[in-house]
């Protein structure tokens, strides 16, 4: 630098704000020079950086370059106007607030968040350099609301624009819904239906995508999706993206991939963050794992299949970091707990409901069975799949009711007889075409019946057929008809056992709140036919009831919640319910039927005991076990085994059990699907399959977990760092009073009309055109405002209140938000780099204060530039002869100027002003520090990974060695090797260069360099006595230093009494936060935690003369705003006088005293009457006694 600055006299002038009169009608910051000819002799190439953030050229003359300079030093001529300056400086502020409150995107969510939920997004993930993340908690732990943090932040900090989710099927709605909701992030889902109807490429134009990842790897998809760039990629449901070593006689393995796991691979190489969630990482099957662990990192996870010993080493040791790993996190259940260190799961109490079938009913059992046995029998090839899922629904609805089997039966009866006449009209050759489409009709052989709709799932048993020739048909549509007459007479007539043994359930005495209709019920059912047959019954019974199944779209699912909630009783679901659905106000759940994915029984349990339910919860599973005459019910046979085998699991693995089922009965060899299938087949295996499931062994999940190091990547929330952290993130948020005051003051400037409403929240009748064109950045990053709003609000409380459900909540992120704050910052952009005057009651002398945006620059592992950290910071400068250099300048709060009021009669001319030496402080201190702070941080990432990736690299480059030395020995003795030797040798080429450029790009990733120091704005404040004519209330404020000794009595004071209740007294006076002293109740010595209603008080504290009214600044009172009842305004009469007095305590002062404080607008502060103050503290004093 001291070079660049000797040759060209622009040097110094480098990341400064400057003025090119005739290039630019704006000043710009000057990011670049390159002198032209000897010494800048010809002029000089500039690259400035315009107040949009675009870059651009100009050359100017040596001429240009003396009037850029002028004396050394920059003249402001007028002051700018200071209430649009202090708007410019708030805009800078908010903007980069992530900066200052740590958790910002928690402020603009509709959401509680819960310390593993800050912990995984703030203290795991958003660090990461380049996030390769693995989040594996257990269900229920919020993983969606993770996910949307972690999108809302990485978008505040403009880290990514684009971003892809893949999700299962049923739950694209529930994702789009809740990121919308909860995160206002308005993402797009793409299926078939708009995919292949659109002229442009949706996957191209959609900057946010949802998408079923099983549309998304279909063949004539994916090659759209690959072809994007994706800054964020989310897999949910990740496991089941699935490859396995499939192993030949005589030739080495291979991997097979299934199309999932080639989707995902792809994207995983071609993305620049992947975040990988699911709550069974490994299903029991150790080399599926290794694989799936795989699309983290190829080249940090060796290949299974080529390096068994060294991929398992390399996959131990990095599960065993543990919470220290940069690449995974898994919490159970039992480790998940709430702010106040309640656990949040309560207990659950499951208990199997056996009942007998009738004689009629059994004898339907028998012949519905037959006929799928005949009809439907097990297949192999092409047919497989479509015939053994047409089985399993045939099967479960037999199981369900009869009424549900009824209909089933006639909807196939009438499909049938359609397909005939149809295949009597076509040619020989058409007939066995069409026959055969239908005998192959599901060719996805990845997916089983939980990934297909309730549509799908009547179309597979309406026209599944194994006929190959008419005749065939014509004998099934005889038997059929038979089959649909006896079952039609037995519903009519006969007596519905399953039916009895619901009505003596909810007799029983766990429902009695729901027979006083303080209770609720879910009733879980596998088909819509028995879904209505059910509420025909309740309703009957004189219960009120309501519905939710997968024929409702998202709006009318969310009110039929709703209805649940506050009005019905009983809400009877199919297994649309089972995801994505919030219930926890109910605690009652009957599985009427139960699913043959395990899985599903936690997922839907999952629906009322989760995040939210404060009382135990109670499940029944209903299941068939035998005719009258004690003749079995096969598959009713072994769920009820294994639900009594999951019960006695529960000494080993507790309430975990129901979470890990699936993982358990794999370990064991068991597929459920497919033994319920070929029971019904060959019921003589039964007492085999019994016996199977006996013998399952629950340890083998322990020591699976122990040999693969999954069982140490369990991480524990660390509540005492968390505790310390949350108390600061509460007391530095910007929203919602600091972002309110900000939008209503840059929606007035832009001329946008925005209405109070009698609730207290806010309407924009009509958004102007020019914040909704695409001429604005803001709406082209993040779509464009509505046309109007009906309810806005920027307090996310008041989305949890029913009247306000449909309320948006407004904030940095919002459309609405970006495109005034654009257009604001568009109208100031004449006043950037310009000053303005204030006054402060607080000072004797003048100093000045100057607000710079600086940054810290990285390397992406691609070698990209990248914005590590952004801030906006504020400098104190004192002014004056005699201050010392080394106390010249001070870093202050950036949000000074709220504080501060706008000189009534400022000088028509300001001196100059020598921002250079300002600039070079904040690059000393502050900015040092952040890029000391910054690359410590990826240091130890790059450190890890690099430590891992030599690891993997050292093993495969070994094994490639040995293969193609042993190719070499071998060539000189055998002819045919060559080819092979040369692959081998190219391989290892590919692999070294790979390794080279891994390990580069890991080195990048350590770096961090000083970005521009961009000077946003300056300001000029003067003491109190230059504006006293014009403001008379700040007379008694003149003697500075008699008023700062009465507030540090005050202060004594009050510690001393806090101290003397034993709490512990933090002074932070000096840190500009709103309050002085944050007063801690001692943690309780069992549990570790403070007290959930006084654990702590922030306290501003004021010394004042008796019946002196209180003056609290705009800070202080949107500080109490904020903090509500943690904020205390303690106040002491007298203080120098009085030292033994007692303090006058106020809790959430800004509640109860706003009816009595007077707002001085010019100065910018409340005046509260003392006496309001004595009343509002007898009156709590009171109310506590």
């Amino acid at each position: 630098m001291t070079k660049k600055m000797a040759e060209h006299p622009l040097a110094a002038q480098e990341g400064n704000r400057i003025t090119l009169t005739g290039h630019f009608d704006v000043s710009v910051i000057l990011e670049d020079v390159r002198p032209l000819g000897a010494n800048g002799a010809a002029g000089y190439e500039c690259r400035v950086r315009l107040p949009d953030g675009t870059l651009e050229e100009a050359v100017i003359s040596p001429d240009e370059v003396a009037a850029i300079l002028g004396p050394g030093e920059m003249e402001v001529s007028r002051p700018a106007d200071a209430e649009r300056l202090r708007l410019l400086v708030e805009s800078a502020r908010i903007r980069l607030a992530y900066a200052y409150d740590r958790q910002f995107a928690v402020s603009l969510s509709g959401i509680r968040t819960l310390p593993h939920q800050i912990e995984a997004v703030y203290m795991k993930m958003l660090p990461q350099p380049r996030l390769r993340f693995l989040l594996a908690d257990d269900p229920g732990a919020g993983k969606t609301i993770m996910a949307g943090l972690l999108i809302k932040e990485l978008k505040l900090r403009e880290a990514i624009d684009r971003c892809l989710i893949l999700v299962p099927a049923p739950l694209t709605i529930q994702w789009q819904d809740e990121l919308l909701r909860f995160f206002n992030e308005p993402f797009q889902i793409v299926h078939s239906a708009n995919d292949q109807q659109q002229l442009l490429n949706l996957w191209e134009r959609e900057s946010l995508v949802i998408s079923s990842i099983d549309y998304a790897k279909r063949d004539d998809v994916r090659e759209r999706v690959w072809q994007q760039r994706w800054d964020l990629v989310i897999i949910d449901e990740a496991h089941k993206c699935s490859a396995y070593t499939k192993s030949s006689a005589g030739r080495d393995d291979e991997v097979d991939r299934t199309k999932r796991y080639q989707l995902a691979e792809r994207l995983s190489e071609q993305c620049d963050n992947l975040l990988l969630l699911t709550a069974t990482p490994h299903h029991g099957d150790d080399d599926r794992f290794a694989h799936f662990i795989r699309l983290l990192d190829r080249d940090l996870f060796p290949e299974p299949h080529r390096f068994s010993e060294a991929a398992g080493r390399v996959r131990r040791e990095v599960l065993q970091l543990g919470y220290d790993s940069p690449w995974s996190l898994r919490r159970l259940k039992e480790d998940l707990k709430d702010m106040s260190g309640r656990r949040l799961f309560p207990d659950r109490h499951v208990q199997t409901v056996s009942f007998n079938l009738g004689p009629e009913e059994y004898t339907i059992y028998k012949a519905v069975t037959a006929y799928i046995n005949e009809y439907l029998p097990q297949a192999t090839g092409r047919r497989k799949n479509s015939v053994a899922l047409a089985r399993t629904v045939f099967q479960r609805r037999l199981a369900s009711s009869t009424h549900a089997i009824y209909e089933s039966l006639r909807r196939r009866q009438k499909k049938l007889k359609d397909l005939l006449r149809e295949l009597e009209s076509l040619s020989p050759s058409q007939r066995s075409r069409r026959l055969a489409q239908l005998q192959g009709r599901l060719t996805d052989t990845e997916q089983d019946e939980d990934d297909l709709d309730e549509t799908a799932r009547d179309g597979l048993i309406d026209e599944a057929t194994t006929a190959a020739e008419l005749d065939q048909l014509r004998v099934e549509l005889a038997e059929l008809a038979e089959l649909v007459a006896r079952v039609g007479r037995v519903r009519e007539n006969g007596r519905d056992s399953k039916l009895v043994a619901l009505r003596e359930c909810v007799q029983r005495s766990e429902f009695d709140e729901l027979k006083d209709g303080r209770g609720k019920l879910l009733v879980f059912t596998e088909h819509r036919d028995t879904l209505d047959y059910l509420r025909e019954h309740f309703e009957a019974w004189g219960y009120s009831t309501c519905q939710i199944h997968g024929g409702m779209n998202p709006r009318e699912r969310k009110r039929a919640q709703e209805d649940f909630r506050t009005s019905s009783q009983i809400c009877v679901a199919t297994e649309a319910a089972g995801e994505g659905i919030n219930l926890q106000f109910c605690r009652l759940m009957i599985n009427y039927d139960l699913p043959w994915n395990p899985t599903r029984l936690e997922q839907r349990l999952g629906r009322i005991h989760r995040i939210g339910q404060t009382r135990d919860v109670y499940a029944f599973n209903f299941v068939a076990t035998s005719s009258e005459d004690g003749q079995p019910v096969i598959e009713g046979r072994i769920l009820e085994r294994l639900l009594s085998k999951l019960e006695r699991m529960r000494d080993a693995l507790g309430d975990r059990v129901f979470d890990v089922v699936g993982e358990v009965l794999s370990l064991n060899k068991i597929n459920l699907p497919d033994m319920l299938r070929e029971v019904a087949y060959e019921p003589k295996r039964l007492d085999d399959y019994l016996d199977m499931i006996d013998r399952i062994d629950p340890d083998l999940l322990g020591r699976y977990e122990e040999a693969t190091g999954i069982a140490l990547a369990r991480g524990h929330v660390d509540f005492s760092a968390f505790a310390q952290a949350n108390l600061e993130a509460e007391e530095r948020r910007l929203m919602p009073r600091y972002v309110q005051s900000h939008f209503l003051s840059a929606a007035k400037a832009v001329g946008l009309r925005v209405e109070e409403r009698a609730d207290g929240l806010w309407r924009v009748e009509h958004v102007l055109s020019d914040l909704r064109s695409e001429r604005l950045s803001a709406v082209r990053r993040l779509g464009a405002p509505a046309a109007g709003y009906r309810k806005l609000t920027f307090y996310k409380e008041h989305l949890e209140q029913d009247q306000h459900l449909d309320a948006v909540l407004l904030g940095p992120g919002h459309p609405l938000y970006a495109a005034v704050d654009e257009k604001l910052n568009e109208l100031l952009v004449d006043i950037v780099g310009k000053a303005a005057v204030y006054v402060d009651s607080m000072t004797s002398a003048p100093y000045r204060l100057h607000f710079y945006e600086i940054s810290v620059r990285g390397r992406t592992t691609k070698d990209e530039p990248s914005t590590i950290h952004a801030e906006l910071t504020a400098v104190r400068e004192e002014l004056g002869k005699h201050v010392a250099e080394a106390e010249r300048f001070e870093l202050v709060p950036a949000d000074i100027l709220i504080d501060l009021p706008a000189h009534p009669h400022p000088p028509e001319t300001l001196s100059e002003f020598d921002y250079g030496p300002v600039s070079d402080y904040v690059k000393t201190t502050l900015q040092m520090d952040r890029r000391r702070d910054a690359q410590s941080e990826r240091s130890r990432y790059a450190d890890v990974a690099r430590d891992y990736l030599q690891q993997s690299f050292h093993a495969r480059v070994r094994a490639a060695q040995d293969r193609v030395m042993r190719l070499r020995a071998r060539k000189q003795k055998e002819s045919g090797v060559a080819l092979a030797l040369q692959r081998a040798e190219q391989d290892l080429t590919d692999l070294e260069r790979t390794q080279r450029e891994r390990l580069s790009g890991i080195k990048r990733l350590r770096l961090a360099r000083h970005g521009p120091v961009n000077h946003v704005a300056s300001c000029l404040v003067l003491p109190p006595d230059t504006a006293i004519d014009q403001f008379p209330e700040l007379a008694e404020e003149q003697d500075v230093g008699l008023k700062r000794r009465v507030e540090l009595a005050a202060e004594d004071i009050v510690v001393a009494y806090e101290e003397s209740r034993n709490r512990e007294c933090q002074r932070v006076g000096h840190e500009k936060i709103g309050f002085d002293i944050r007063s801690l109740a001692h943690p309780d010595p069992q549990t570790g935690y403070r007290d959930e209603v006084d654990g702590v008080r922030r306290i501003e504290v004021k010394g004042r003369k008796q019946g002196q009214p209180i003056r609290l600044t705009k800070n202080e009172w949107y500080t109490a705003q904020q903090l509500g009842d943690t904020y205390w305004l303690y106040v002491v009469w007298d203080p120098l006088d009085n030292p033994d007095a007692t303090p006058i305590m106020i809790r959430n002062p800004a509640r109860c005293l706003d009816y009595a404080k007077k707002e001085v607008v010019v100065a910018r502060y409340y005046d509260v009457p003392a006496n309001a103050v004595e009343q509002a503290a007898l009156g709590q004093r009171e109310d506590m006694a």
